[in-house]
């Protein structure tokens, strides 16, 4: 699949950890309400998304279908939880064996592809090894055996035990081929750009809704409207900027949730102004997050401690972060750090994306840093530019939106500097050595203490300015019952037990 390293980066890397993010969310539909639909209850619904320009190009209506294609046609073994644990997906059980080195999982009965060819412990044997490559580049080298042990049990060996190495298993299963089959509620239809069709062999019961169809509008603004006159059923993701206008509608319910990704200013530390760790903390120090999220993001966002997800399991309590503390950074920068010589003015360009809330995003920190006599000067690039100065690393500073939830391993994929996600060569020497010992914890109470190290090692050498989670939004008629999701969760995850609100005898069974 596409390795897209985030959304404002020319469509490269992070889009496939984007996608395993939302796959990951999607296949927690399998966790809900698994009786299957009776042949009296055929799917009755279509579901009609429109989606922005914002999200999708006016010129290419398929880009958000292909988003929703990998949410709601493929799915994992496991899914990760929002603490980073596995969740049942394919597999319903596991078990660690071998000291740390090995898992055991049992898949569940009866699931097929979308094409009738039944998924059992063999084909998942031959179709992950691909898969580890694919998500995990050189990591995957660390995985020492993939193989059926039973007709729906299948064993992956590690070289050596690591709970962070087990954080690969989040990978997803598909047939080799142009066209998408995967195992979920959704299939591609065929001969449609813009469709995906209800999978009525689902292992967990066919979908409500008997298809989805996508279309593209001009701007996010276009595609409200359309929804307003009932033409369209919902509103595919809705930025911070129109929040508040969707809260008015009486006709239409909104469902927020928080997104795997972060907005950040990473830094290139070869560069001149940059290159000491003292500037570096002394930036991070005089950035008021919360105000950002006030100011910049309309209070739609979380403040960021550091580049791991904060509700990740093995993260210490209290956790370390950087604290608003401009007195203190104004001190590093006028008279050095630990008897350094005084370390004159500090200026710098970063690289912003063009769009309004990156632009937002920009003035504020220029606003902050003015504060502490440091000169952020901002330079509007297309992501394709953002993307080639960074490879070339032929940049101060980038503002991006990386994913890096809510595994480590993400947070390994975006920042450690020889890492298959990470073609600039993002983070440091600290950050690289902090990340050998998480990798190489045998239990969980090691890997407790290396993932507080890791947190301590951006912080004491920070690579980037970690500012803000950024929070979305669906919108969706109420002609749809919706189940409630679980909060800070994607109403995505629960597609398949959406119904139209005047088959109330399906919808009371949700």
């Amino acid at each position: 699949m596409p390795q897209e390293r985030g959304t404002h980066r020319g469509g490269r890397v992070c889009m496939a950890m984007a996608s395993a993010a939302m796959i990951a969310v999607g296949t927690v539909v399998g966790s809900c309400h698994g009786r299957k639909l009776g042949a009296s209850e055929p799917p009755s619904a279509v579901l009609r998304v429109g989606v922005g320009q914002s999200v999708a190009s006016a010129t290419n209506p398929a880009t958000g279908l292909r988003q929703l294609t990998q949410l709601l046609t493929v799915e994992g073994v496991v899914r990760v939880g929002e603490d980073g644990r596995f969740e049942p997906a394919l597999a319903d059980k596991w078990t660690v064996g071998s000291g740390g080195r090995s898992l055991v999982l049992t898949l569940r009965p009866g699931i097929k592809f979308h094409d009738g060819s039944p998924l059992d412990a063999n084909t998942i044997a031959g179709l992950l090894p691909g898969g580890f490559r694919s998500f995990w580049g050189s990591l995957a080298d660390e995985v020492d055996h993939v193989k059926a042990v039973g007709g729906n049990t299948i064993e992956i060996g590690f070289r050596r035990p690591s709970p962070f190495l087990q954080e690969m298993l989040e990978v997803t299963i598909r047939k080799p081929g142009a066209s998408v089959v995967g195992t979920g509620p959704f299939m591609v239809a065929p001969n449609s750009a813009t469709t995906l069709r209800a999978n009525a062999d689902y292992y967990l019961g066919a979908p409500h809704i008997s298809e989805v169809q996508v279309a593209s509008f001009p701007s996010v603004r276009t595609a409200w409207a359309e929804l307003l006159r009932n033409r369209t059923d919902m509103l595919w993701e809705v930025g911070p900027d129109a929040f508040d206008s969707l809260q008015s509608s009486t006709t239409v319910a909104v469902f927020t949730y928080t997104r795997h990704y972060q907005f950040l200013i990473a830094f290139n530390s070869q560069a001149p102004a940059l290159r000491s760790s003292a500037v570096r903390r002394a930036l991070s120090l005089a950035v008021d997050r919360t105000e950002l999220v006030r100011r910049a993001l309309n209070q739609h966002g979380i403040p960021s401690s550091g580049p791991i997800w904060p509700g990740y399991w093995a993260l210490p309590t209290p956790l370390p972060k950087f604290d608003f503390d401009p007195a203190r950074a104004a001190a590093i920068l006028n008279a050095g750090h630990q008897g350094a010589s005084r370390i004159p003015g500090v200026r710098f360009t970063c690289l912003v994306p063009p769009d309004a809330a990156h632009e937002r995003i920009a003035l504020e920190v220029k606003r902050q840093l003015q504060a502490v006599g440091v000169e952020m000067d901002i330079q509007e690039v297309s992501q394709d530019q953002l993307y080639e100065a960074e490879k070339s690393r032929k940049f101060d500073a980038v503002l991006l939106e990386g994913v890096s939830a809510p595994t480590v391993l993400r947070v390994h994929f975006l920042w450690d500097s020889h890492g298959a996600g990470n073609p600039g060569g993002l983070g440091n020497a600290t950050v690289d050595a902090a990340f050998d010992r998480v990798s190489h914890a045998e239990n969980e109470a090691t890997y407790r203490e290396a993932v507080s190290g890791l947190q301590d090692a951006f912080l004491d050498d920070p690579p980037a300015i970690f500012l803000a989670w950024t929070e979305r939004a669906r919108a969706v008629s109420k002609r749809f019952v919706v189940p409630s999701p679980e909060p800070g969760r994607d109403a995505l995850a629960t597609l398949r037990l959406w119904a139209p609100r005047n088959d109330e005898r399906i919808a009371n069974r949700n």
